[in-house]
């Protein structure tokens, strides 16, 4: 059960109600009420959640867990990596440019600008992303002002949102995985943010939903252990077997090579120019990324939880109970069969589709014994 407050609802005092069921998964609720205020829609949750006292016994309410303060609030936005989502909005923006002015206009700016081009680029570029940071900055803003999470018994609630205030209800009976992110721009500084897969809630189905935006890497445990302490588990992670690095390497060098060849072409086809060549010397920090992902791959399986540690851009540490895994899999390629490697796959529900924990790489024999030690507790009962 969701309550959303828009600029309007807020002036005549009160809430949107959204309910979501197991069954949902469309872009629409299950069934919604438009204009509650706030007692009804708190009797209403006590209802539906099955915690309102007897009698005439007031409940003390959701406890506090965690309040996300202004500063935090900035720091969030300024490291939350979104600068390539905010490209796109300039991108759109972009093309509202042919609508104010004419194409003899745009034409002859194209034939001035055209002899510095390169220069041209040295100064748009740096204003780009410094206009995309700030929309960055902005949309965390919109969307995390006044995060608040709080939990009452078995529900976490979350209040979050500046001109459109939603309060998110989230049973943790339903929380099949945690994902602890460490952006680039958050892992030097000791950040992380934490979400949650969740099975059958949300509008969004297949996605996860932010438990907390910001959190300094130390105090996630403690963090976890208050609001779901079935996930709060730190175990040492087992590494990677030596022979998967050059693997590692080899994906990053190839996949950047690809690119570098397509950028070196296209300039010299469309520009006359050699210029994309340089994008060649980045080579060396493609076999880099490689090595800082084979690096921070792990895995552990301890008290009944499977923790999976990879990279993609970020650093990302995803914890899920045995009981929540909807399938396991190892898988072997012809290449991987050669040094002895696997790849292993385990899923958890999350809307209607799924949310995969993966380890690539690591040793074969380690696959199919990790495999069977997550087998269903039944099966490894009867056999």
């Amino acid at each position: 059960m969701d309550t959303v407050q828009g600029v309007i609802q807020r002036a005549f005092g009160v809430f949107e109600v959204r309910i979501e069921t197991a069954g949902g998964g469309s872009s629409e609720p299950d069934a919604s009420l438009s204009a509650l205020d706030r007692a009804a829609a708190q009797s209403l949750r006590r209802e539906i959640s099955g915690s309102q006292m007897e009698g005439t016994k007031e409940t003390a309410g959701p406890a506090v867990l965690r309040k996300l303060s202004t500063r935090e609030l900035f720091v969030a936005g300024a490291t939350s990596g979104q600068i390539g989502v905010a490209f796109s909005v300039l991108a759109v923006g972009s093309q509202l440019f042919d609508d104010f002015f004419s194409d003899d206009f745009v034409r002859r700016l194209v034939e001035t600008l055209a002899p510095n081009w390169l220069m041209v680029l040295l100064i748009f570029i740096p204003v780009g992303l410094l206009l995309a940071w700030f929309l960055a900055i902005a949309g965390t803003v919109l969307a995390y002002t006044g995060f608040t999470l709080s939990r009452e018994e078995d529900f976490l609630y979350i209040k979050r949102g500046l001109l459109e205030r939603r309060e998110a209800t989230i049973p943790l009976a339903r929380i099949q995985a945690i994902r602890i992110s460490e952006g680039v721009l958050r892992q030097p500084f000791g950040l992380a943010a934490v979400r949650v897969e969740s099975a059958g809630y949300g509008e969004d189905a297949g996605v996860s939903t932010m438990l907390f935006p910001l959190l300094p890497r130390g105090e996630v445990q403690e963090f976890l252990a208050e609001a779901t302490p079935e996930f709060a588990v730190n175990p040492a992670l087992q590494k990677l077997p030596r022979r998967a690095l050059r693997r590692y390497v080899f994906r990053a060098v190839f996949g950047y090579l690809v690119l570098a060849l397509a950028a070196a072409l296209i300039s010299f086809l469309v520009f006359q120019y050699a210029v994309g060549l340089l994008a060649f010397f980045l080579l060396l920090p493609a076999a880099l990324y490689g090595w800082l992902c084979y690096r921070d791959a792990g895995w552990a399986f301890e008290e009944d939880r499977l923790i999976v540690r990879y990279r993609s851009l970020g650093r990302k540490t995803a914890v899920a109970p045995r009981r929540r895994l909807q399938s396991r899999e190892v898988r072997r390629s012809p290449f991987q069969r050669r040094v002895r490697l696997a790849t292993f796959l385990a899923e958890v529900a999350s809307g209607s589709g799924g949310y995969a924990l993966r380890v690539t790489d690591l040793d074969a024999r380690t696959a199919e014994t990790l495999a069977g030690d997550l087998a269903p507790a039944a099966r490894l009962e009867g056999a």
